[in-house]
């Protein structure tokens, strides 16, 4: 007898057999124990993961001598015929090669017909998405409404292309990708059958080749066990042309450190191996997936399936990265993993694709540069600020008439006394607190409406009838300029007799500076409108943006706008520069 490969002999049987697949295994067994066998199926996932075996263990199912079972023997004639491929009930049906009308019509015809020997007419067509549109019109009211001898099984790998109405009248069983631990067991159970000798990594090499398909893992495997006896990791990655782990991690290092010498010599080293570059930029980016998991994950032992060397090396890396460095970069990877695949210079594509993304290692998260940022604006404001605590502000003497008296007033530790004399302000020790006696009230003298407007001259009085904002306009011209730029920054309120200064926002950080000259600034403003006028002070927070509208904003940016054009890149979050009352700026912008 001619020898039969692996993949054919290791055929699942029984539903038991089928690995990776228990929800449809589940739902199959209990539907066949119950008697909720459908009229149709559709089986649809990757290839390789069982669709197929699974339609023919439905078929043994439904007409073995003690079915309907949901073990079938394997031993009657029925199931013997099903396994060989030989029974007369049991059609399977190529669509690809009869996808027309016509061969529709044959089936519609030939349905009517009771089964010859079991007890159900099984129709298992592979790729149904290749049939014709009218073709899959004509199989429509068949589909719906068969014999009910008949069962339809319908098996794709691409479900989009099935039309909405065959899916309606069909129970859908999705098929997924099998994982590399479930396909590496079963590899050694098989191996250790079969007589092969293969190491554990080899195994685990081989099925994450297969990616998720039972059957390539098994192709694979009966390739590699003609080429020796014994098989090691090293002759898997030869026979494949795999990467070794060395060398993915040797290029993942150079690229995080921007090490683009090294990153050339390893592509030189592939290309005189004979390397398939388009293989090794897929395990590069399946490689940098691996790192980002790990840098994100609290134990990455149990979700990535590497040795304890090989999680060593990884956590190095991870160790000398950050998550959005890694984000970057794999990105990257993945563009130059399409760019190699579809060039036809694909050494020189994969080397200019590398080097690129080996800038991205002198590049810092924007979080950290806006911190950075922070941090150097709030040690300038704290030095301009002690700097401003000498300042002295000139008193309504110097920019009144002479006939004007000085207002004397308490000056708080840690600031000048103002007065109409620098040499006398100069006098006053700075850390020393001095007390002036308090300016006349005037429910002391009811003779006297206001002392503070009868001492100031008519030339400094204004009407009732204009601005306030007039007046507070000309308080800001007589001030010296490091306090002026800062009342410029407030909004003003008044209310009655009293006049509120405003602060929005981070110009919060102003707060203190005000304070310390808030008397001087309330005789100011008396002088210049001609009546007592009250000052206080009060800080509104700022109410935070959306993100939504900080990134439609931060998009409208000329900057901003160049900045994506010549990167090619997205914005991907917008974080509001906190308020200077807690960072240490004052500005209101993102």
């Amino acid at each position: 007898m001619s020898y039969l490969v692996l993949a054919r002999k290791w055929r699942p049987k029984i539903f038991e057999d089928l690995a990776g697949q228990e929800p449809i295994t589940r739902i199959l067994t209990n539907a066949v124990s119950q008697g909720k066998i459908s009229h149709a199926y559709i089986f649809s996932g990757p290839r390789g993961v069982g669709k197929t075996s699974t339609a023919r263990i439905l078929a043994k199912a439904l007409n073995c001598k003690e079915g309907p079972t949901a073990s079938p023997c394997g031993k009657c004639d029925s199931c013997r015929g099903i396994t060989e491929g030989s029974s007369i009930d049991v059609f399977e049906i190529d669509g690809a090669s009869n996808n027309s009308v016509d061969d529709i019509r044959d089936l519609r015809e030939r349905v009517k017909y009771a089964p010859s020997g079991g007890k159900y007419k099984v129709y298992i067509i592979d790729e149904v998405h290749m049939l014709s549109t009218s073709a899959f019109n004509a199989l429509l009211k068949t589909l719906e409404e068969p014999p009910t001898h008949v069962i339809f099984v319908l098996a794709t790998t691409e479900m989009k292309k099935i039309p909405a109405t065959v899916l309606s009248r069909c129970q859908h069983m999705p098929f997924r990708r099998i994982a590399a631990g479930v396909i590496k067991a079963r590899l050694r159970h098989i191996a250790d059958t079969e007589g092969i000798n293969i190491s554990s990594h080899a195994l685990g090499l081989v099925a994450k080749a297969a990616d998720g398909s039972m059957r390539d893992s098994l192709t694979i495997l009966d390739q590699i066990s003609s080429f020796t006896d014994e098989i090691s990791e090293e002759h898997v990655q030869n026979l494949l042309g795999l990467t070794d782990f060395g060398m993915l991690s040797k290029a993942s290092r150079a690229l995080i450190t921007g090490n683009r010498v090294d990153l050339l010599e390893i592509i030189d080293n592939l290309a005189e191996q004979g390397a398939d570059l388009r293989t090794f930029v897929r395990e590069l980016a399946q490689f940098f997936r691996d790192l980002l998991i790990a840098s994100v994950v609290k134990r990455p032992s149990d979700v990535l399936d590497l040795s304890d060397e090989e999680l060593t090396a990884v956590m190095e890396l991870v160790a000398a990265s950050s998550e959005d460095q890694l984000t970057l970069m794999l990105s990257e990877v993945m563009k130059a993993e399409a760019d190699v695949r579809n060039s036809s210079l694909p050494r020189m594509a994969l080397e200019m694709a590398l080097i690129r993304a080996s800038f991205l290692s002198s590049l810092k998260p924007v979080k950290e540069i806006i911190e950075n940022l922070d941090r150097l604006t709030g040690n300038l404001t704290t030095q301009t600020s002690l700097q401003e605590t000498d300042t002295v502000l000139p008193t309504a003497e110097t920019v009144s008439s002479p006939t004007a008296p000085a207002v004397k007033d308490t000056v708080r530790k840690g600031s000048r006394l103002f007065s109409p004399n620098p040499e006398t302000a100069a006098d006053i020790p700075y850390e020393e607190e001095i007390a002036a006696p308090p300016a006349p009230n005037v429910d002391d003298n009811p003779d006297s409406e206001d002392d503070t407007a009868e001492d100031i001259p008519e030339t400094a009085r204004i009407s009732e009838a204009e601005d306030i904002s007039a007046v507070w306009k000309k308080v800001i011209e007589t001030i010296d300029a490091p306090l002026a730029s800062k009342l410029e920054h407030t909004h003003i309120e008044l209310q009655g007799t009293d006049l509120r200064i405003i602060l929005n926002g981070g110009h919060a950080v102003f707060r203190d500076t005000i304070s310390k000259n808030l008397k001087a600034i309330e005789q100011r403003i008396s002088e210049h409108a001609g009546r007592k006028i009250g000052v206080t002070i009060t800080v509104q927070q700022k109410k935070a943006a959306k993100k939504k509208d900080l990134k439609e904003k931060a998009l409208e940016e000329p900057l901003v706008k160049e900045a994506l054009e010549l990167f090619e890149g997205r914005i991907v979050d917008v974080i509001p520069i906190e308020d200077a009352g807690t960072k240490g700026n004052g500005g209101d912008h993102v």
